[in-house]
């Protein structure tokens, strides 16, 4: 959701909140820090609501009428599901995109049956050389950042083993990474996107070789962006707070024989550990700079 404004505590808002409901302004006001906060869901609807309010707080007239308006009014409009983003591809067009690329990229691999496809968009080519040593498997990524194949270090998260795989990351993607690319930026987005790519990436490759993929690297990140950045400043993006408490206990059953047990394979343990880290990391680094510069304020 978009912050609007900020209005001392003592100041009565719900008859100008009903006003908003009859209006379908999709809004939300809520207590933070000794202040109100006032929160719409649609970004066309924040510089009106912001006029309309910075009125009522500041012409008595105008305040009377909307107050007897609402007074009158029976019904308050909740649409189902207000509270969760809804963003459009138009609003979230990177993250739209990538998840594009994704089912592409499932389609033409044959989720991860072989070929040269899936070999180019592994982190390395697997065919190369032994490279069951740490030594050999720097030399390796050394190699191939020394032929400019750049892309390989970011083209594992497209590689999808099987369908299921491919949904449920791409559900997660489109849920957390559409919401931050709508209320933060493209390029916040294209920039958290990348941290918890590639740095989960290589660690992944060091730890365990090239034979992995997925996006849930990065929706580890994202897990842990949303998570962190939703407990400082509540309201901006919608966090579950049990599906940080589900990735964590998920990514403690990675590290046990239990997935295999279950025949889901090995997990690709340190895409997730290094994918929350990171997105932690990169919000926390966020906040601070906006806490500096008095943002929101």
């Amino acid at each position: 959701m978009i912050k609007v404004s900020e209005i001392d505590i003592d100041i009565d808002l719900s008859l100008f909140s009903r006003w908003l409901n009859s209006q379908r302004v999709l809004h939300r006001i809520a207590e933070e820090n000794g202040f109100q906060v006032v929160w719409v869901e649609d970004i066309n609807a924040e510089e009106p609501v912001r006029s309309a309010l910075a009125r009522y707080l500041s012409d008595k007239e105008f305040k009377e009428q909307l107050d007897n308006y609402s007074a009158q009014l029976t019904f308050s409009f909740q649409p189902k599901g207000a509270a969760f983003p809804r963003p459009t591809p138009q609003q979230a067009p990177m993250t739209m995109a990538l998840i594009c690329i994704s089912v592409i990229v499932a389609f033409l691999t044959g989720f991860g049956e072989g070929g040269p496809i899936l070999r180019s968009l592994m982190i390395v080519n697997p065919m190369a050389s032994e490279i069951s040593l740490l030594s050999s498997k720097l030399d390796m990524l050394v190699m191939t950042f020394a032929q400019f194949e750049l892309w390989r270090v970011i083209s594992p998260d497209f590689l999808h083993f099987s369908a299921a795989h491919l949904i449920f990351n791409m559900l997660m993607f489109w849920f957390l990474g559409g919401q931050i690319e709508r209320s933060q930026g493209r390029l916040r987005f294209v920039a958290l996107f990348l941290v918890c790519s590639i740095i989960p990436n290589i660690a992944q490759y060091l730890e365990a070789g090239p034979l992995f993929g997925g996006m849930s690297g990065v929706v580890y990140g994202l897990v842990g962006y949303c998570w962190l950045w939703s407990r400082v400043r509540p309201g901006e993006l919608v966090f579950p707070p049990a599906l940080m408490g589900i990735s964590v206990v998920w990514l403690i059953i990675g590290y046990t024989p239990l997935t295999e047990a279950l025949l889901i394979g090995r997990m690709a343990n340190s895409a997730h550990l290094f994918g929350l880290l990171m997105g932690l990391l990169y919000a926390f680094i966020a906040l601070s700079s906006h806490s500096r510069k008095g943002f929101g304020t």
